[in-house]
């Protein structure tokens, strides 16, 4: 029986992903900050769901993701989805750093607490959720999108170095469009998706072990064109 875990289980896609890899009969282990949020999915089946209390930005999170594996009994998949961000104009530093605390400093010490269980047990699959976002710069949420620039960088570094050190350790990043979680209920975007649909998609995309996966897929064309819009016009446009 495959394990699953999945950090940032409490809200938004690592909920919907959690509710997904239940009713596919894994064993899911869930982390998050809200632990009444946790305890509602393992209701969904008691038997197969394990949780653990986490804040990924503080250092006690790498033992504690060590002890939900070991409450699992080992992990085949390991999904980053917990994240953070704001519309921050004014530069706020509180905002800008609890981002990156969140997005890029408990991002990266719990995939390599990942990745050095998987290169020990001999195979594994490490997901990160990033974002289009991170495609090219969203002035109004700076840090936000240079985070999520980093999760894909580090996810592609990561997997170049499995395969220079020949090591069965896969690597899946997704990169949402706009879907409806709490991240982006105070702007109306174009082009959202609904978080049912959304998760549906990134679930699917997991499974099949796409390297690079955007969700919904039309915003892999979009994002090309993103690319090719003259930096003088994007500044107008990103504001």
């Amino acid at each position: 029986m495959e394990r699953v875990i999945i950090i940032g289980a409490s809200s938004g896609i690592g909920r919907e992903l959690a509710k997904h890899y239940i009713n596919a009969g894994y064993i899911v282990g869930i982390a998050a900050r809200r632990e009444n949020l946790l305890e509602e999915l393992k209701a969904i089946n008691p038997s197969k769901v394990f949780f653990k209390k986490m804040d990924t930005s503080k250092p006690c999170a790498k033992e504690e993701l060590l002890e939900l594996i070991e409450m699992c009994g080992g992990m085949d998949k390991f999904i980053y989805c917990s994240g953070t961000g704001y519309v921050n104009k004014e530069l706020e530093l509180e905002k800008e750093v609890r981002t990156v605390e969140v997005n890029v400093y408990g991002f990266t010490q719990l995939v390599n607490v990942a990745y050095h269980y998987f290169q020990e047990k001999g195979k594994g699959h490490i997901v990160g959720i990033s974002s289009v976002a991170g495609i090219r710069t969203f002035s109004v949420s700076a840090s936000y999108s240079a985070s999520k620039r980093y999760n894909s960088m580090y996810l592609k570094a990561i997997s170049q170095l499995s395969k220079q050190k020949k090591e069965n350790i896969k690597t899946t990043t997704i990169l949402p469009g706009f879907i409806k979680t709490d991240l982006i209920k105070t702007r109306n975007y174009p082009l959202t998706t609904s978080l049912e649909k959304g998760g549906k998609l990134i679930f699917d995309a997991i499974q099949k072990e796409k390297k690079v996966a955007f969700c919904p897929s039309y915003w892999g064309f979009i994002s090309g064109l993103m690319l090719l819009i003259p930096s003088y016009i994007w500044v107008k446009i990103i504001k």
